[in-house]
């Protein structure tokens, strides 16, 4: 017996055996399947190491940023925004390269549409998009509506950039002095209208709403916009972590 010989030969720990266990599997299962199950855990185990990998050069990267031997300009280098005025503030505050910004103060939707051509021509890497705080509205059909149009571009930008990573952010909270205000109840619908369109879609969301809430001195004083001290210090690093951006 395979297991029986390789024990009388080694002294096998936990480990060894688990793996001893799992050779005398395969032997009973066909050539394919087996090569099949060898190819799966290969795949876990390169998805693991790549993942530990972007994380430590993220931590690196954070630390440089943080000495000020780094910056922001050159992380999100291959990296483009597109959005209203709460993206405007990467712009707004020389944070990134403005080149790499498309932004408008209380932009919709129609702003994309009439950027995706000039998105295309960049054919970024990564593209993050923050479209919603601005259309707002208490009634279904004006939901129905934002999330129809954001699918259709969305599509089209999968199509003319099938290798970039689209990145949705979901619509950022407002601070509680404005919260009451019906339209900003809204916000959590929206955003989980949003989640089920990127997960039908196949393109990454990004839920800022636990950096909002832990920093809450960084609202204006309007309650929706963001002090330069939120992208710098928080919101950028954010989303290296959560990304895998360095």
């Amino acid at each position: 017996n395979f297991t029986e010989v390789r024990k009388n030969t080694y002294t096998a720990d936990s480990n060894t055996e688990k793996g001893i266990e799992y050779l005398d599997k395969l032997s009973l299962q066909s050539v394919d399947k087996a090569l099949e199950d060898i190819k799966r855990v290969q795949q876990e185990y390169d998805s693991k190491i790549q993942t530990e990998g972007v994380k430590r050069k993220v931590k690196e990267s954070i630390k440089l940023i943080k000495k000020g031997k780094k910056t922001y300009k050159k992380v999100f280098r291959n990296v483009y925004f597109a959005g209203d005025s709460l993206i405007a503030g990467l712009e707004a505050y020389d944070i990134l390269n403005k080149k790499k910004i498309f932004s408008q103060v209380s932009a919709s939707l129609f702003h994309l549409e009439d950027n995706i051509a000039k998105i295309v021509k960049k054919n970024p890497k990564v593209l993050i998009l923050h479209y919603g705080i601005n259309m707002l509205a208490t009634e279904k059909m004006y939901l129905n509506n934002y999330t129809n149009m954001y699918t259709r571009l969305i599509k089209k930008i999968k199509k003319e950039l099938p290798d970039t990573r689209i990145i949705v952010s979901l619509i950022f909270p407002v601070d509680r002095s404005v919260a009451k205000a019906e339209r900003f109840g809204r916000i959590p619908k929206y955003n989980k209208a949003l989640i089920k369109m990127c997960r039908e879609l196949k393109v990454e969301y990004l839920d800022s709403s636990s950096v909002l809430n832990a920093h809450k001195e960084c609202y204006g004083s309007d309650g929706i916009h963001q002090a330069k001290a939120f992208y710098e210090k928080y919101w950028l690093r954010f989303i290296m972590e959560e990304k895998g951006i360095y």
